[in-house]
């Protein structure tokens, strides 16, 4: 799996990619910087927790976590 960001962004969203880059699975990164970024409106989680956001026709659903790891965990090797 492997994570890009903008360039010149430095906040904790990132695109979620298979490892040959060939498959965006969607964007991980922490509640508050999805919130700050407009990406989510409203969330009753803490903005520290993290949360996984599936891409228009991944399989997924979106997921919540502690962790990074740990929202994504379901997420296939490939």
């Amino acid at each position: 799996m492997k994570f890009t960001k903008k360039r010149g962004y430095d906040g904790t969203i990132r695109k979620v990619w298979s490892d040959d880059k060939e498959v965006c699975f969607g964007v991980v990164g922490t509640v508050g910087d999805f919130l700050k970024e407009g990406i989510l409106e409203y969330c009753d989680y803490s903005p520290d927790t993290w949360c996984y956001l599936p891409a228009p026709g991944v399989l997924q659903h979106p997921r919540f976590g502690k962790t990074r790891e740990a929202a994504l965990e379901n997420l296939p090797k490939v």
